[in-house]
C-alpha cells in the first residue's frame, strides 16, 4: 500500500501540533518562595534583560535555556522564551538564573 502525499503534510502537521500540546509545562515555584520583597517588573517599554536560566521539568531533567528575565526579586526571577507552544515563563530561583552576553 502506497501513502497519500496529497494529505501527507496536514496530517504531520497535525501530529506536530498534537506532540506539542501534549508536553508539559515546565515546574514552576510556588508563592511561598517568593519571599516577603516585592517583585520588580520590566516596564513593557523596556528590553528584558537575556539571561540564561536552568527550567526544571516534570517528565526530564533540567535544561539550561536562553531566555529573558520580566521580574525579579532577591529569591526569585520570573523568564521567558519562546518554544514550540509559542512563548512560555517561569518562575526560576534566582541563583538559576545569569546573564547572556
Amino acid at each position: 500500500m502506497t501513502k497519500n502525499r496529497r494529505y501527507e503534510a496536514y496530517y504531520d502537521a497535525l501530529n506536530d501540533k498534537a506532540i506539542a500540546e501534549a508536553s508539559p509545562r515546565p515546574t514552576t515555584l510556588p508563592q511561598q518562595a517568593f519571599g516577603p520583597n516585592p517583585i520588580h517588573w520590566v516596564p513593557r517599554s523596556e528590553s528584558k534583560p537575556a539571561v540564561w536560566a536552568w527550567v526544571s521539568w516534570p517528565d526530564r531533567p533540567a535544561e539550561r535555556i536562553a531566555a529573558f528575565a520580566r521580574g525579579w526579586n532577591d529569591r526569585v526571577v520570573n523568564v521567558e522564551w519562546n518554544g514550540p507552544r509559542g512563548t512560555t515563563e517561569t518562575m526560576v530561583w534566582r541563583n538559576a538564573v545569569t546573564r547572556r552576553s
